[in-house]
């Protein structure tokens, strides 16, 4: 019985922990980016104070490094990657949308070209646009439904 309880009480766990990511993410969006960014800075600095103390000097200056770098480099190297990774899909639609077109007018449907116009509109708001934090929220509603659906899946 001592197991079972265990693994229920576990089973419930994570739904929950999903729940409360999954609010904070939809509350505080980008900001979370910042705090997860701010606390693997910092991890990775202590780790690397640690490991010098520890006279692992090599190891040590490798955590510092990536340590600072996240902390300085953090946002700088997010807003390129969502910069090409914007254009990259933005693109990814024109080409879509040109195919699209090359149709006959009767082969071509509304979702036909919905869905090329669709991810032009979305690679270009994460390119150039503050798509990142829609992204962020529509990630913790998801995560609000699973936990909950994992809680409900529980209590069966």
């Amino acid at each position: 019985e001592k197991i079972m309880a265990k693994k229920s009480s576990m089973g419930i766990t994570t739904p929950v922990l999903y729940i409360v990511l999954g609010v904070l993410l939809a509350v505080f969006r980008s900001q979370m980016l910042n705090w997860a960014m701010t606390l693997a800075g910092l991890f990775f600095i202590i780790t690397g104070i640690i490991d010098v103390s520890k006279k692992t000097a090599f190891s040590g200056a490798i955590n510092l490094i990536i340590g600072i770098a996240i902390l300085v480099l953090g946002w700088a190297l997010t807003n390129i990657v969502l910069l090409v990774l914007g254009v990259l899909i933005a693109l990814k639609g024109l080409v879509e949308f040109i195919e699209v077109m090359r149709l006959k007018k009767k082969k071509r449907s509304f979702l036909r070209l919905a869905f090329p116009i669709l991810t032009v509109i979305v690679g270009l708001g994460l390119a150039f646009g503050n798509a990142l934090d829609h992204i962020i929220v529509a990630v913790g509603i998801i995560l609000i439904v699973d936990g909950v659906l994992g809680i409900l899946g529980a209590k069966k």
